[in-house]
């Protein structure tokens, strides 16, 4: 019996010592595969991610290379259209120099004498001449905001002989209208730091926006200025067309003009609001509007002291 066990004993050895080894081999047998798979799919990853950077690499600079020519292209249309805009507005210009020179000439009997008939053509050659070259200065004028090159002369203004010039100028023009025209000055003796012809243009803009809407031998506008705690604000004020609450939004946008019936009737470019926004911002100030939508309309203009 005990042999007989002995003998069983070394053959279930024997049994798992061989079975053990068969298992090692295929163990072993696996893991070489195993390992070459790994490093053959280790090798293919490596080279589709070579791949894929090589093409991410080479269409992030041919996507540089368009954005830079892109680039390139948009500066050199903006220096086109800068060029085109200064040479045309120029062309424009000219011509207008000696029509308008000649019309003076001509209403002054410098060309030999006229008679009344001749005197009043002339007159509206003249004054369409001058809306012309409005219209082209305020073009150029847009132009240079747009691109920062409005140029400035900031100087000491006695606003007693701002006031002053604003009246004389305006006084005769609105007495024909039959409008009454009010200036109301702060104070006396004031002298503040601005640009002078720059104001003037903007209250020239105001006050000619104004003469448009008021009503016909029964319009009023009032212009001035006054203290509002740090600031001096100001003012062109008519009683002609009210501007609705939705539509104030937009009034100092480049070419808006209201669709009314009675304001589209008096033409404009919708150009003078633009520039004085321009202007009064450039001179460190804010401009708003303020009316009912019905009667009468004021704009501010407001700037530290």
């Amino acid at each position: 019996t005990d042999a007989t066990a002995k003998e069983q004993l070394k053959f279930t050895d024997a049994t798992a010592k061989k079975q053990l080894e068969h298992t090692d081999a295929t163990a072993k047998e696996q893991l070489d595969l195993t390992d070459a798979t790994a490093k053959e799919q280790l090798k293919f990853t490596d080279a589709t991610a070579k791949k894929q950077l090589d093409l991410t690499d080479a269409t992030a600079k041919e996507q540089l290379k368009f954005t830079d020519a892109t680039a390139l292209s948009e500066k050199l249309k903006g220096v086109a259209k800068d060029e085109f805009s200064a040479m045309i507005t120029h062309e424009l210009n000219t011509p207008l120099v000696p029509i308008i020179g000649y019309c003076k000439m001509l209403k002054t009997s410098m060309l030999g004498r006229i008679d009344q008939e001749q005197l009043e053509a002339i007159e509206v050659i003249e004054k369409n001449a001058k809306r012309l070259q409005t219209l082209i200065t305020d073009i150029m004028d847009v132009r240079k905001i747009d691109l920062d090159q409005l140029k400035f002369k900031i100087d000491a203004l006695s606003l007693d002989e701002f006031f002053s010039n604003l009246n004389s100028d305006y006084r005769k023009i609105l007495e024909n209208k039959k409008c009454q025209f009010t200036i109301n000055p702060y104070a006396k003796n004031l002298v503040i730091k601005t640009d002078k012809s720059r104001l003037r243009q903007v209250f020239d803009n105001l006050i000619s926006n104004a003469i448009k809407f008021i009503p016909e031998n029964k319009g009023k506008i009032e212009t001035g200025c006054m203290k509002e705690n740090n600031k001096l604000v100001f003012y062109v004020k008519d009683n002609g067309i009210g501007i609705l609450q939705e539509k104030q939004k937009n009034l100092f946008q480049k070419f808006y003009q209201i669709d009314t019936s009675e304001r589209r009737s008096v033409g404009g470019t919708g150009l003078g609001l633009a520039i004085s926004k321009g202007i009064v911002e450039k001179l460190g100030g804010t401009i708003s509007v303020e009316s009912d939508g019905k009667i009468g309309t004021t704009f501010y203009m407001k700037f530290s002291l």
